[in-house]
């Protein structure tokens, strides 16, 4: 293999992140997960560090706490880890004797089960346990029979619309993504109990309005968000957008340069700095002389 083909790292070693409180993260992924802590020391600069051994893997997670460079504030939807279980009930029977509340879920795909809890700060965490019967074959109104997941970019709407009803999330998801999927279809796929299928759907551009309407009220703000760059945006949902509660939200909204001038002039003066830069950079983008 010539040098340049060669990866230039050899494997994951550790992940760090940073929180207010050392302690009490410390004691969520020991005592709630059951990880390790294998070191701790104070860092030359005054970091406070723990390192935390996954079971299972070789990789380590790095808990921080460095005071003087300011409070942590993680937005929803932002950061979360994937942890494998073995067993979905008796993790959720665990949890509910630990008082630790399910967030989301628990979600069935057809071969996974996932859920997530909350971990301090903000930070979520992906419980997932892997189902390892095949899925069933779907077959159409003529009687042909489909393997699932067998989307390609000449699969017939009748297709798409069947495999929208799939048990199997990845299927959903890329029926929400496809071009040639049918409004309906988006529609219910716009509804789908699986926020990742609302998340896909939400980029496609085809959209029906009603799918847009029914997005824009998602209450997973990072839906709302992914739904406000969508070049396909009418005026009348850039306007309901306009009065989220999330800064966030609005932010993606000012990013999106199929917007007309009139909606990004008022984000141009929205209560929030980062609406606002986001806003005078769209519009100078869409002003800039051209060659």
């Amino acid at each position: 293999m010539p040098a340049s083909d060669k990866p230039l790292v050899k494997k994951l070693l550790h992940t760090r992140m940073r929180v207010n409180d050392l302690d009490r993260t410390v004691r969520f992924y020991r005592d709630i997960l059951g990880l390790r802590v294998s070191r701790t020391f104070t860092s030359p600069r005054g970091s406070r560090i723990a390192y935390l051994w996954i079971p299972g893997s070789d990789v380590e997670l790095e808990i921080t706490e460095f005071k003087p460079s300011g409070e942590v504030h993680v937005p929803p939807d932002l950061v979360h880890l994937a942890f494998e279980v073995d067993n979905m009930d008796e993790t959720l029977d665990r949890l509910s004797a630990l008082n630790v509340p399910i967030t989301d879920g628990p979600t069935h795909t057809g071969h996974s089960v996932f859920a997530f809890i909350d971990a301090p700060e903000g930070y979520e965490i992906e419980l997932i346990q892997s189902v390892h019967t095949p899925p069933s074959p779907s077959t159409l109104p003529g009687g042909e029979e489909l393997e699932l997941g067998s989307i390609g970019p000449d699969s017939s709407p009748e297709m798409l619309v069947e495999l929208s009803r799939s048990l199997d999330r990845w299927v959903r998801e890329t029926v929400a993504g496809h071009p040639a999927t049918p409004p309906e279809a988006l529609l219910t796929l716009s509804m789908d109990p699986d926020p990742l299928v609302r998340e896909v759907a939400a980029q496609n551009p085809f959209l029906p309005e009603e799918a847009f309407q029914v997005l824009s009220r998602d209450p997973k703000e990072v839906i709302r968000s992914v739904l406000a760059k969508n070049v396909s945006l009418s005026e009348d949902i850039a306007r309901t957008l306009l009065s989220d509660p999330s800064p966030w939200v609005r932010e993606s909204l000012a990013w999106n340069e199929a917007l007309p001038d009139g909606i990004l002039e008022i984000l141009h003066k929205d209560e929030h700095p980062v609406v606002r830069s986001a806003a005078t950079f769209t519009l100078s983008e869409k002003h800039r002389p051209k060659g």
